[in-house]
């Protein structure tokens, strides 16, 4: 491939660009946050369970009574029997309290341990996501260089093509001026010549504007790049374990310890509780209803239901699914990996008799060089040639870039 080097500018590779990305893109950089996120809500869940939780509590109520001897409303703990209102037995007239509380389970170890396990793999479940979604955008980033730089070998291409007929135009105006050929021969050219040169300018559109969209997807400000180098693309060894078992086992594991949740949830529980402060039903005396209390609270489910048996059984379903679709992105996996083997070996043959015809339109085109010269060759003939030597090396052009996207497939398939 015509790979000339331009002397002078700073030439960008591939590992440039993927750099960069990781060091601007959000969703790159979300994985370090993500995974502060997960430490911390560990240390929340230990808080929630295992540490002792304490509050304070203020109420007054007040119960007055109706008609109580006369009066239209009256706070009494006494009232008569004509008068409305609430049981005295049940309010004693109000309450006045002011407490400090303090709760903690017994006995939690396993429902806690349970529930520690569940968000750590919630947690690097996310992780897994944004792993795939870094993933991805690497593959974008490398298909968008690779056809960014097969831009800048038709403009490469198109150069050399532009620079060879400029100098037999000059020829063929000598050769009209000798009578040798006619000035529609001259015409002719110039007419070839003005058409390679819009090619030249859609080709330097186009390697513009994926540039720019390099950059984007890289999320760093478009600059001006004028040479990129080759994209230098190796086959992956296949990884010590491939992300779709990572993924699986991630989350047959989170199924497993919400199912252990749930069952330990059904577990007596057991906490204590104690407080301390005012807590009276009468304003008389409320500095002396000053105290503390503590006890023992046992909590044991007995029927929900059948909510138990319902939620399990769904995870039985959920963990079949699971082994199916392993099971599926096993195969597809295998499949994926030997057509693309199979597309790259056909690609590489094709390039072998690519290369064979482009040597032939070589050697043809320095016979025609030196019979044009002499005038012994039309400009159409010789238009030709040099236009289906352009068609050969296009065809090249278009299967090494397959080539390099079909690497970079692999790649990104082979994880």
């Amino acid at each position: 491939m015509c790979t000339s080097s331009i002397i002078g500018q700073e030439q960008k590779n591939l590992e440039y660009f993927i750099n960069q990305a990781k060091e601007h893109l959000p969703s790159v950089k979300e994985i370090e946050n993500l995974k502060r996120i997960g430490e911390l809500q560990y240390e929340v869940i230990k808080a929630q369970n295992n540490a002792f939780q304490v509050n304070a509590t203020t109420d007054v109520l007040v119960a007055p009574y109706f008609n109580n001897d006369g009066k239209f409303i009256d706070i009494t703990t006494n009232p008569s029997n004509n008068a409305y209102g609430y049981d005295v037995g049940i309010t004693n007239g109000g309450l006045y309290s002011a407490q400090v509380n303090i709760t903690k389970s017994l006995f939690n170890k396993k429902l806690l341990d349970g529930l520690l396990l569940q968000s750590k793999l919630t947690n690097e479940g996310v992780l897994l996501s944004s792993e795939a979604i870094v993933h991805t955008l690497i593959k974008n980033i490398t298909d968008t260089y690779i056809l960014a730089y097969q831009q800048q070998l038709k403009i490469e291409f198109a150069d050399e093509i532009l620079a060879v007929l400029r100098q037999r135009l000059d020829v063929v105006a000598v050769l009209v001026k000798n009578g040798i050929l006619s000035s529609s021969d001259y015409l002719l050219l110039k007419l070839d010549l003005d058409t390679k040169n819009i090619e030249l300018q859609q080709y330097s559109t186009a390697f513009n504007t994926t540039i720019i969209q390099l950059y984007s997807l890289c999320g760093i400000t478009a600059e001006k790049t004028e040479s990129l180098l080759p994209p230098i693309l190796d086959y992956k060894e296949n990884p010590k374990t491939f992300f779709y078992l990572k993924k699986y086992r991630n989350d047959s594991l989170q199924l497993k310890s919400d199912e252990q949740v749930l069952l330990n949830r059904y577990k007596p529980n057991l906490s204590f509780y104690g407080n301390t402060g005012v807590n009276a039903v009468e304003l008389s005396h409320i500095n002396h209803k000053i105290g503390a209390s503590v006890g023992l609270h046992l909590d044991i489910p007995i029927y929900d239901g059948n909510r138990r048996k319902y939620m399990l059984d769904q995870y039985k379903l959920k963990k079949e699914n699971l082994e199916r679709y392993k099971k599926n992105d096993a195969v597809k996996l295998n499949n994926d990996l030997k057509a693309l083997h199979n597309q790259v070996d056909a690609l590489q043959n094709q390039m072998i008799l690519l290369n064979k015809q482009l040597d032939q339109y070589a050697h043809i085109q320095e016979i025609y060089k030196e019979k044009f010269v002499q005038g012994q060759v039309s400009i159409v003939d010789y238009l030709n040639v040099i236009q289906n030597y352009k068609s050969n090396m296009y065809t090249k052009l278009q299967a090494q870039t397959n080539l390099w996207l079909l690497k970079s497939q692999f790649n990104y398939t082979n994880w």
